[in-house]
């Protein structure tokens, strides 16, 4: 049954939002929050965005007072019932498919349960951290607290009824929102904030790695593996298929190209990768609708990555990999790219912080540019196997193009 993200106490999931109940979320709530007592709750409704076929979010307030306070919360409640969603597949929920959204829901649920306290115990505070040589333009950077995800207060999965529940901080009523229709990073400075959330997951792993003595895996034996997408492999080649032969028809002077890419298969790239290749814990879906940002005016300011269902231990260029060629534009990826690789090194270097004198810490910018040119073949086969790739974009035209010109497709 469900517990308390701590374990400390046990606490039952509610079947459904209109179960959020004042006592319910006191409970959930006092952990971090002593002494707090919920008078009200109101539920606001479903605000789910994006694909939105997995989980239902929905917004909720909670007041109450602490310490003789009046306290308000904008929290929200993220609900997995595997029950419905056999609707989303016309009756037809595919078996293989079916087990790996379980599991990924696990794999949230225990991500903020188990791995988070463990991460934000070996950060390094950022008054601690010592200040690197500037951005590349003889301009410093300030240093970024370890911010890179929503708080959660509770996450659990109640075994008997098959129903993930996660309450987490509100982003929208802090200004925190996913880009529109699916739209690109199209600046320099939004990479800078993804790159840079990114290297925190990954210093932060590898400093607890390192600091405990036992590898990820060894840890959190629970992770996702590239043997997972093996159950739904033929509905991931299929879609790469089909989004290849969309990719042919909007540019039908590229029959070489073509032909390369249907030499592809995912069986090949989503294996195990069999090198001895420094590894991190990766989100492994880090797109535009699993980044939310916020902006002061015009310029983004603060970034947070949501979806962590899809967990793997993975060589930290796949996420950029991914990153790079599923949410950028050409203008992003050609003029850019080198700059925002840097920042993600530096950052990743500070997150690492004192203590740490070997792995990452040895890892050269020079090392991970190449093994990100290298890795952009990922990040090609993960974008044409998702139903919204866009493979009619010219500017995926242009980065394949180049990439085919470093010498890897």
């Amino acid at each position: 049954m469900a517990s308390k993200m701590t374990a400390s106490v046990e606490i039952a999931i509610p079947q459904s939002a209109e179960h959020i109940a004042p006592s319910w979320v006191q409970l959930v709530l006092q952990e971090d929050l002593p002494g707090i007592t919920i008078t009200e709750v109101d539920v606001k409704g479903s605000i789910s965005e994006g694909e939105g076929f997995m989980s239902d979010i929905v917004a909720f307030d909670a007041v109450g007072t602490r310490n003789g306070t009046s306290q308000r919360f904008s929290l929200v409640a993220k609900m997995t019932d595997f029950k419905p969603l056999s609707v989303v597949w016309g009756g037809q929920y595919p078996e293989s498919i079916r087990d790996v959204h379980i599991k990924m829901e696990a794999c949230e649920v225990k991500f903020y349960s188990d791995v988070v306290p463990e991460l934000l115990s070996v950060a390094v505070p950022s008054t601690e951290r010592k200040p690197t040589s500037g951005n590349g333009d003889g301009k410093s950077l300030p240093f970024i607290d370890t911010s890179f995800l929503p708080k959660c207060y509770f996450a659990a999965t109640d075994t008997s009824s098959m129903l993930s529940f996660r309450v987490m901080e509100n982003l929208k009523t802090q200004g925190f929102s996913i880009k529109p229709n699916i739209q690109p990073l199209m600046s320099r400075a939004e990479m800078m904030l993804a790159v840079g959330a990114l290297a925190q997951l990954h210093g932060l792993s590898h400093r607890l790695e390192l600091l405990s003595g036992k590898s990820i895996p060894e840890k959190y034996d629970w992770i996702m593996t590239m043997s997972d997408t093996k159950g739904p492999m033929a509905e991931i080649t299929y879609l790469y298929q089909t989004n290849v032969k969309k990719f042919a028809a909007a540019f039908p002077d590229q029959a070489e190209l073509v032909a390369r890419l249907e030499e592809l298969s995912p069986r090949v790239i989503f294996k195990e990768d069999p090198r001895p290749r420094l590894k991190v814990l990766s989100h492994t879906d880090c797109w535009v609708n699993n980044i939310m940002i916020k902006y002061a005016g015009d310029a983004p300011a603060e970034v947070r990555l949501v979806d962590w269902q899809s967990l793997m231990y993975n060589p930290p260029t796949y996420d950029l990999a991914f990153l790079f060629v599923f949410n950028t534009g050409w203008d992003v990826f050609y003029n850019h790219r080198d700059a925002i690789l840097a920042h993600y090194h530096r950052t990743l270097q500070e997150t690492l912080g004192p203590g740490v004198s070997s792995g990452l810490r040895d890892y050269t910018l020079e090392e991970l540019k190449a093994d990100f040119k290298a890795d952009c073949l990922y990040g090609i086969t993960r974008r044409l196997s998702y139903p919204v790739s866009r493979p009619t974009d010219p500017n995926l035209l242009k980065m394949i193009q180049e990439i085919k010109e470093w010498g890897f497709i």
